[in-house]
């Protein structure tokens, strides 16, 4: 019995059609077979409202952390203040100098913004957010804890579980919307007594400055 041997010609051509083919290197190949869009996809409504109250809480304690700079830093001042003294001497024959008189208005300027971003500071820390009224919400919201405190803890559990689904996220939302007015309440506070504290440094700085220059000069 004969036993062929595949021609060298035939066999490149078998070779060929059964080798895989070469990977192509284009966008669509990396980003592999489209089967579902974006704009197809179903949100998680649950995942969004927690993810959305997350942000506001810690939005809510970075703002808090700038108060707390801006009370400290104002402190700081106020210290720097006493210790080195106002710089003027009250006791002149001649009377005070025109450069003290301009140091005395950069004073007044100075004590003026450190009391604002005192108050401020403080305000962003006790924040009233907008008023709602009586009316606003027909029932009450079982997230908010001072509504959560005036119930007993059977009531609280027997509310809480006879909501249902729909009642459940507008509690949330109704919640995330009081956090917002809160967080908007703290950041006013924040930037006004950052910029009232800014004021304050540079008033004093020019207020030491013109001193120095008027010693100098005299």
């Amino acid at each position: 019995m004969e036993t062929r041997l595949p021609e060298p010609g035939n066999t490149g051509e078998t070779a060929l059609e059964d080798s895989p083919p070469a990977p192509s290197t284009s966008a669509a190949s990396l980003l592999g077979t489209v089967t579902l869009l974006v704009n197809d996809t179903q949100v998680d409504v649950t995942r969004l409202i927690y993810m959305l109250y997350l942000d506001i809480e810690q939005q809510i304690n970075r703002a808090d952390t700038k108060a707390q700079i801006t009370l400290s830093t104002s402190a700081i001042l106020i210290g720097i203040m006493v210790n080195l003294g106002v710089g003027l001497d009250f006791k002149k024959p001649d009377g005070l100098l025109a450069s003290d008189w301009l140091a005395l208005l950069f004073y007044a300027v100075f004590i003026i913004a450190m009391c604002l971003a005192f108050g401020r500071g403080i305000a962003a820390a006790f924040p009233r957010a907008i008023r709602k009224a009586s009316t606003s919400n027909h029932h009450p919201n079982l997230y908010f804890t001072g509504q959560i405190v005036s119930l007993t803890s059977e009531a609280y559990a027997d509310l809480f579980c006879q909501q249902s689904n729909d009642a459940v996220k507008r509690s949330v939302l109704g919640q995330i919307h009081s956090k917002s007015m809160v967080l908007e309440a703290k950041l006013r506070n924040v930037r006004i007594g950052m910029s009232c504290l800014l004021i304050a440094l540079a008033a004093w700085v020019l207020a030491r400055a013109v001193l120095f220059l008027g010693s100098v000069g005299v």
